[in-house]
């Protein structure tokens, strides 16, 4: 996809002053997870450092990084999803992150957005362009091909109850795209096979092992973390209200309980990576 405008990374001169507007309670969670995340792996809570975050979408999380002092340069390919982001006070760039021209940067952070990004070895080459030496590579990302048939059931039984008792909105994915990959009629039976289906893109998705492997063989790489994700995929579908973050705050729970019990497999990956020895964090 071709960007409408690109351009240099733009240090902002000050905190966005426009009231931003109310994030849903689910997203809201879901954003303190990721922003608790981040923070663990920066010095001082981040402040002052220049960092790019791909695949911002509608901007909640950019703009909890500007409240939280970084210098933050927010890009997405999706121009609806700029505009969002920008009616919350974040300046988002429209731009796919292969064009995006800039450096000198201290982390560049993919929000769910690396997994998209082919070929692979570009995306390498282009994050080490952009960061400076040390500089860090964090990647919020989700195993999409580990998910087992027990995980994928349970799954899709939560999300069945809870869409027929109208505490859920119906499911409707954000990144199939390509004719081949529409489909007519009931979902299949299967969970894993449904599961497939539904995160079927052109070009395909990367994989967790694929994933793992590049930025193992291009940078220093810390272990991988493991842990809970499918609820995720109901933080902006519950009701925007008081019981809808209660019911999504649950849910994450319940998730979490049984991946200690060792009944769920953990879809959720995050990875942590320095572009040489001794890097940030």
């Amino acid at each position: 996809m071709r960007p409408r405008s690109h351009g240099r990374a733009r240090r902002p001169t000050a905190r966005p002053r426009r009231k931003r507007a109310r994030t849903p309670g689910g997203i809201a969670a879901e954003v303190d997870e990721v922003l608790g995340w981040v923070g663990a792996w920066v010095a001082g809570a981040g402040r002052g450092l220049r960092v790019l975050e791909v695949g911002c979408g509608p901007g909640d999380l950019a703009a909890r990084l500007l409240e939280e002092g970084f210098l933050l340069t927010a890009i997405d390919v999706s121009e609806e999803q700029v505009l969002a982001a920008r009616r919350k006070g974040v300046p988002a760039i429209q731009s796919d992150f292969l064009s995006f021209e800039g450096q000198g940067f201290d982390v560049v952070l993919f929000t769910r957005s690396l997994h998209h990004i082919w070929p692979l070895e570009d995306a390498i080459r282009k994050i080490r362009s952009l960061l400076r030496p040390g500089g860090l590579i964090l990647a919020d990302e989700f195993a999409v091909d580990e998910i087992d048939a027990p995980t994928a059931a349970w799954f899709w039984d939560l999300q069945a109850v809870l869409e027929e008792s109208g505490a859920l909105a119906p499911d409707v994915p954000r990144h199939r795209h390509g004719a081949s990959h529409r489909h007519h009629g009931p979902p299949p039976a299967d969970p894993v096979e449904r599961w497939n289906q539904r995160h079927l893109h052109d070009p395909p998705l990367h994989g967790a092992r694929t994933l793992i492997t590049a930025l193992r063989d291009a940078f220093v790489l810390r272990p991988p973390e493991r842990g809970p994700y499918l609820h995720r995929y109901f933080s902006d579908r519950v009701e925007d209200s008081e019981a809808g973050t209660k019911l999504f705050l649950r849910v994450r729970e319940l998730e979490r309980l049984r991946l200690r019990q060792g009944l769920l497999v953990p879809i959720g990956l995050r990875l942590a990576a320095s572009i040489e020895r001794g890097g940030s964090g």
